[in-house]
């Protein structure tokens, strides 16, 4: 859109003010002052105001890592002669490593315009990017045409997650393809016992070396392969922030390298994502199944709702039978707590990670602040108290721990299957 600058107008004033007093005081001088500002007057009114076209952005790689970096380019033609003012507004999550987010150039017709960024994702997000502001002027700066261009652009940043060596071992296991290895014989390979050949064994099962020294066909028993079901529990209602994280920051991360843990010994990874809107993930353990799980994790926000919520608003099937159910959440809102204490009188595993550190929240000085600390504190701790009673094992997320640090502090459990 077209507008007149603060220059044309300064100049249109000049010219009336000037031509008014030569009128009035009859002075014919002040008529060489309206000459040199009608003729620039003159001049804006036929200067054509450049336009650019093809305006385009792209990326040079459209998901990364956090710590990891991409190169936005910008490209434009110009239609005519003048100034153009270039800016493109960046979220917060990114950083300009080489470039510059705002530029002016002088343009001649049909020059073509191209400007990079080298940016560096510093926070994980769903990011959009590609509107471009752009400010175009003729050569006298009379007429400038202000100009926004929307290129539908999207940056996925995933977060970077600590890498989980030994994860919780669940208590409840499937007979079928994994890494838990059952006390129970099985059509497997890891190795439990050689007895003599019976009727129906797999010649492929004979043990040659035993056989020749008995002389008497000896086989290969095995234990059976199992695996899990693992749901992984976030609870969205909240978000504190407290040290250098947010709670649901710690959320996401631990979620991510929960899942990819389990996914790397081959069990049944979900999410559900409770909070105002509740989303969830079945369980799967196919190759696309992480991907899935990182396009989840993106997508999880705070949003603040009265509404509530509970658990039997989850679809049938949400949880498998036998799953074993990890929570992270800050144990603040009644709503996640109500919830997860439905999912262990269900008869689930239930596992609780507390995002939220209470030793890193600092009371405050005056007596009411610190009355209102202490009560939160018992909030918490019947919250606790509650998860006790019903043999649900919460574990303390430190600052800055990882993950692990979290997980290691839950007792192991006897089961039928040996990691």
């Amino acid at each position: 859109m077209n507008r007149r600058t603060a220059k044309l107008d300064a100049c249109f004033a000049g010219a009336v003010v000037s031509l008014f007093a030569a009128l009035a005081l009859g002075r014919v001088e002040l008529v060489a002052l309206v000459c040199p500002l009608a003729v620039a007057l003159a001049f804006a009114s036929t200067d054509e105001v450049p336009d650019l076209t093809d305006v385009h952005a792209e990326l040079s790689d459209p998901s990364l890592v956090e710590g990891e970096e991409t190169t936005l380019v910008v490209t434009a033609e110009a239609t005519a002669a003048g100034e153009l003012e270039l800016g493109v507004p960046l979220p917060s999550g990114l950083e300009v490593v080489t470039g510059d987010p705002r530029i002016a150039l002088s343009l001649s017709e049909g020059d073509a315009v191209r400007h990079e960024m080298r940016l560096v994702a510093n926070h994980w997000g769903n990011y959009e990017l590609g509107t471009i502001a752009l400010r175009v002027s003729a050569p006298g700066h009379m007429v400038v045409m202000d100009r926004v261009v929307h290129n539908d652009i999207r940056l996925k940043v995933y977060p970077a997650f600590d890498r989980i060596q030994r994860g919780i071992t669940p208590a409840d296991t499937h007979l079928f393809s994994g890494d838990y290895v059952s006390r129970l014989i099985g059509d497997a390979i890891e190795f439990a016992q050689v007895r003599p050949f019976t009727y129906g064994d797999s010649v492929r099962r004979v043990n040659w070396r035993v056989t020749s020294r008995r002389n008497e066909l000896h086989v290969n028993l095995t234990h059976a392969e199992r695996d899990a079901d693992v749901l992984i529990f976030l609870d969205t209602f909240t978000d504190a922030a407290v040290a250098d994280r947010t709670t649901l920051d710690r959320t996401v991360r631990g979620a991510a390298a929960i899942a990819q843990h389990h996914l790397r010994h081959n069990d049944r990874v979900g999410l559900i994502g409770f909070g105002a809107i509740s989303r969830w993930l079945t369980s799967s353990m196919d190759r696309t199944q992480i991907y899935r799980i990182a396009d989840f994790l993106l997508e999880v926000q705070e949003l603040f709702s009265y509404a509530w919520k509970d658990i039997n608003q989850l679809p049938p099937g949400t949880l498998p039978a036998g799953s074993i159910v990890i929570a992270l959440s800050p144990m603040i809102d009644d709503r996640s707590v109500g919830a997860l204490a439905d999912i262990s009188a269900r008869g689930f595993t239930l596992v609780v990670v507390d995002t939220l550190d209470e030793g890193a929240v600092v009371p405050g000085s005056n007596p009411a602040e610190q009355t209102a600390h202490r009560l939160w504190r018992m909030q918490r701790a019947m919250a606790r108290d509650r998860f006790a009673q019903l043999g649900v094992v919460v574990v303390g997320w430190g600052a800055g721990e990882g993950i692990e640090a979290a997980l290691a502090r839950a007792p192991r459990r006897r089961t039928g299957a040996v990691k």
